[in-house]
């Protein structure tokens, strides 16, 4: 086994692996960088680039941002990824730390509150309120200042003028469609809704050339859920389960096309020109603000 593999020993389960940390306290920094130490990891103040492993306890940071764009080669992970390692180290087990690595592995838009305003067909929130849980965020049907995204399909209305008010961060449907891609919540700038359609995304991140996306397939963690997920990356270097349908491919295809292509056409012509006041009875146009009350109707 090369020297820059983490061996799956008893002694140095993480001798291999260079471990750095973004938006974790000082003393719990400490205290992991001292655990992964014990176990045969490098640990680094600084993002080099020989850092392996990125330890993330919030998402909108610079060291974070930057893997995201520049570093698919770093593993980005939760904190309690150390923590069970450690455990199984201290109780003799044999651990697989790939297995681990899938386990703890941070969702791709993990932390964030997301609100959609602009998608009148129910069939398609209900897709993408999925894939927004699913994948580590929460769902907001009402628009508040405490929500971190509003996903805009349309560049009008009160939940979009109220989210530029508050400096929350407005995007297009393609940044949900390429972080979730990625694995990581791209840079927001990049998905304006006013950009037109072909520069949203545009250099977002290195596209390494095992990555790419495929619908129909789906993570190791995603497996785990109810329901299969729709979107997902495929070429990474661990075994990914592969969905056998080729009619769902085709569906879940159709249905991203729609969302970042101008579909669902015939339920939108219809309601146009609908006030947003009045909302679409989906909860579309709910939202919070200083001169309105939430429209739970």
């Amino acid at each position: 086994m090369p020297d820059d593999e983490p061996k799956n020993n008893s002694a140095e389960p993480l001798r291999g692996i260079v471990l750095c940390c973004t938006s974790i306290p000082p003393e719990k920094r400490e205290e992991l960088a001292s655990r992964a130490e014990q176990m045969g990891a490098i640990h680094k103040l600084d993002l080099t680039s020989d850092v392996t492993h990125l330890i993330v306890g919030a998402t909108d940071t610079p060291k974070y941002k930057y893997v995201a764009k520049e570093r698919p080669d770093v593993k980005v992970l939760s904190p309690e990824w150390i923590g069970a390692i450690r455990k199984s180290w201290l109780e003799g087990e044999e651990i697989d730390v790939r297995a681990l690595e899938e386990t703890h592995k941070l969702p791709s838009l993990a932390g964030l509150k997301i609100c959609l305003t602009g998608f009148d067909d129910p069939l398609e929130r209900q897709h993408l309120q999925r894939l927004i849980t699913v994948n580590g965020a929460s769902y907001h049907a009402d628009l508040t200042k405490s929500a971190t995204h509003l996903l805009a399909n349309r560049t009008e209305g009160e939940k979009y003028k109220y989210a530029k008010l508050w400096a929350l961060r407005v995007v297009a449907p393609e940044w949900l469609k390429d972080s979730i891609g990625r694995g990581m919540v791209l840079e927001e700038a990049l998905y304006d809704p006013l950009l037109p359609s072909e520069d949203r995304g545009r250099d977002a991140w290195v596209r390494s050339p095992a990555q790419g996306f495929a619908l129909g397939k789906r993570r190791h963690e995603e497996t785990m859920s109810a329901e299969p997920v729709s979107l997902d990356v495929a070429g990474r270097s661990r075994k990914l389960r592969r969905t056998t349908s080729t009619k769902l491919e085709s569906q879940n295809s159709t249905i991203w096309n729609d969302i970042v292509g101008g579909g669902f056409t015939a339920a939108r012509a219809e309601t146009d020109d609908w006030p947003d006041a009045a909302g679409d009875g989906a909860g579309d146009q709910r939202f919070v603000g200083p001169l309105a009350r939430p429209n739970r109707g």
